[in-house]
């Protein structure tokens, strides 16, 4: 950020009243809103710091932690008293007071734009650090950023300054704005699109690598003969023989090599293990070919549609940030997704869906595209009595960019897992469902 924009930026703020919500959108961005439509971004990115238009309707993360309580607490709704610069540096100061019950209370939101100083701290009318985005301690710097320690001053620059100039400081936000969301789509997408191609790989590397059916079913013929072999010549069969020479049923010559066992009844015993193996391979191998056919299908349909994605908000739904897990969970046979803190099951295959219907609680919701093929979708409630309605259409979103990838208009069916029976298998019945329309672009 230049000196001269945020120059411009801070004569623009000190034009509003209040703040009407002040919260933490991303890992560095910070969004003030002022008005209904008034609201600017603060990316506090160390090396790439800017500022921008933010949509108050854009998709957001939520963040709890210690600062982000304190932001709110302090700013929401917060009468503004003035935005200034202190020292002449590129830093924006924003002190505000919030109206108590008895008396009102002063804070200070300063957004630092200095290199790898960056950062935004709150503090309170003395100038004593209450909370900070990034916290610094005496071993980094001698300027110490912690709660409960009086600010020091920046090192005054003394270098030159870039001169220009901000006409429409609202057109010049909302062009950052637009260059912003253009540079970050296409990142995000290159970024999930790789993770989606190793994937879609790593599938077909392992289809290419099923073996053959008609050889598993020879070789379980082979071990069944061997086992037949070794138990006909049990007195012939010495402890500690690594080969058994003699001849199959037929007459024909054969060598039989030995496993170390403790006695040759073990070592038939252990062919015919092998044999019942290999059967049982062939039998099902038709199942997991289909499996990891799907599983590629259901990943190209994700590819497809993020491909298609126009903002960020589509991204987002469909790639959630990871969360940290506050306790062991069995790993689940499905695709999860994220909706705020609610988790998402989306079956990937119809053996998926199978384990996301018996593995739901009869209070999860769960989703399905009306009348036609498609994931199981299930979120889990958690215990909570009630789903909010936009989790519930945000996964109605999910389950329609899982399943299918023409634009078009879907209806997806809603219900209590508790109103879903299971006929067979995936195929299922259900009551008391209520019809989400959502339209695929």
């Amino acid at each position: 950020m230049k000196f001269y924009e945020l120059k411009a930026i801070a004569t623009y703020l000190n034009g509003f009243g209040q703040i009407r919500s002040a919260e933490r959108i991303d890992d560095n961005v910070i969004r003030l809103v002022f008005k209904r439509e008034d609201a600017v971004g603060f990316d506090l990115s160390r090396g790439r710091s800017e500022i921008f238009a933010a949509r108050v309707n854009a998709a957001v993360r939520s963040y709890h932690a210690p600062f982000d309580t304190m932001l709110k607490k302090r700013f929401n709704g917060a009468k503004i008293i003035r935005v200034d610069m202190p020292q002449d540096d590129k830093i924006i100061r924003i002190e505000a007071s919030l109206q108590g019950a008895y008396k009102a209370q002063k804070s200070f939101l300063q957004l630092e734009f200095t290199g790898r100083h960056t950062n935004a701290i709150i503090l309170d009318e003395n100038g004593v650090v209450l909370e900070a985005l990034r916290h610094v301690d005496s071993d980094a710097s001698y300027r110490i950023v912690k709660p409960g320690v009086e600010l020091k001053p920046l090192v005054p620059y003394r270098g030159k300054r870039a001169e220009g100039e901000i006409v429409e400081v609202e057109a010049w936000l909302e062009e950052r704005a637009r260059v912003r969301s253009e540079r970050r789509l296409v990142q995000l997408k290159a970024r999930h699109a790789q993770t989606l191609e190793k994937k879609i790989e790593r599938l077909e590397k392992a289809l290419q690598h099923l073996p053959d059916k008609a050889e598993l079913e020879n070789r379980a013929q082979m071990y069944a003969m061997y086992a037949s072999i070794v138990l006909a010549h049990l007195h012939e069969i010495k402890p500690y023989d690594t080969e058994l020479r003699t001849e199959d049923f037929e007459g024909n010559p054969v060598a039989i090599e030995l496993p170390a066992l403790p006695n040759p009844k073990r070592i038939g015993e252990h062919f015919y293990a092998l044999s019942k193996r290999a059967a049982n391979k062939a039998a099902h191998l038709h199942i997991e070919e289909e499996n990891l056919k799907s599983r590629i299908a259901f990943y190209r349909r994700l590819l497809e549609n993020l491909q298609r994605a126009r903002n960020e908000g589509e991204i987002s739904l469909l790639f959630p940030p990871k969360q940290q897990r506050k306790k062991r969970q069995a790993k689940a046979q499905c695709e999860i997704f994220w909706i705020d803190s609610f988790r998402v099951m989306v079956g990937r295959n119809e053996r998926e869906n199978e384990w996301v219907l018996k593995n739901a609680k009869a209070g999860d919701i769960w989703l399905h595209l009306k009348d036609r093929p498609s994931s199981h979708c299930i979120v889990q409630s958690g215990g909570r009595k009630q789903v909010p309605k936009e989790v519930i259409e945000k996964a109605a979103k999910i389950c329609v960019e899982t399943s299918v990838t023409q634009p078009g208009s879907y209806l997806v069916d809603v219900t209590n897992r508790r109103n879903v029976k299971i006929v067979k298998g995936a195929h299922v019945n259900y009551v008391n469902y209520d019809t989400i329309k959502v339209q695929k672009e």
